[in-house]
């Protein structure tokens, strides 16, 4: 929790500064044309003072509108991702990944009582690798994720691979996965073996 103020306290703080700097060349062009640069009677004068002050207002316009997002990611801070309601049915009890380039991800995954950004999410029993939906918490793309580190479903890991995808489905088949230069992943339903499930 501590971390997480400290980031919102450095975003708001540094969106500010952000803001604040760009400010001078938004307002370039005002302070300009309130001088008395542009005068119909000197044309060619008057178009190149407006082609100069152009790229500062559209500078200072880029750099404040950034700000104001940093200023808001600030003030609003993250949003838990096991706080999204699911947005489907609960999916299978079980799935299996049977072809991956890393052995180790290769086995049977349980569902999960709780959803991570609306959907279910897959543990390997007795491990930390994992199957989720990753919704661009921290940036980033939104797509299904397996990793083996411990995390609700915020962060931006992919050890494992990442698939690009918008919907709310399972990525059920076997699909080019963003893992060693684009590598097959195959996952399937299946039933879950003698391990107990969660609710057992």
């Amino acid at each position: 929790m501590n971390e997480e103020i400290g980031s919102r306290i450095a975003s708001l703080f540094f969106g500010l500064f952000m803001f604040f700097f760009g400010l001078p060349f938004t307002l370039v062009p005002f302070l300009i044309f309130s001088d008395g640069a542009i005068d119909i009677n000197y044309p060619f004068e008057s178009l190149f003072m407006i082609a100069f002050t152009i790229p500062f207002l559209m500078a200072g316009l880029f750099v404040q509108f950034m700000a104001l997002g940093l200023i808001r990611a600030g003030m609003s801070g993250t949003v838990d991702p096991t706080s999204i309601p699911r947005e489907l049915p609960p999916g299978p009890d079980a799935l299996s990944i049977t072809e991956h380039p890393d052995q180790s991800y290769i086995g049977e995954y349980l569902r999960q009582p709780e959803a991570i950004n609306g959907r279910d999410w897959y543990k390997k029993p007795a491990e930390t690798k994992r199957l989720y939906y990753y919704a661009q918490n921290q940036g980033g793309s939104a797509g299904w994720s397996l990793d083996d580190r411990e995390d609700a479903g915020s962060r931006d890991w992919f050890d494992g691979g990442w698939l690009p995808y918008k919907g709310f489905e399972i990525p059920l088949g076997r699909k080019q996965w963003n893992v060693d230069d684009g590598k097959w992943v195959s996952i399937e339903e299946s039933e879950p073996t003698d391990v107990k499930k969660w609710w057992q």
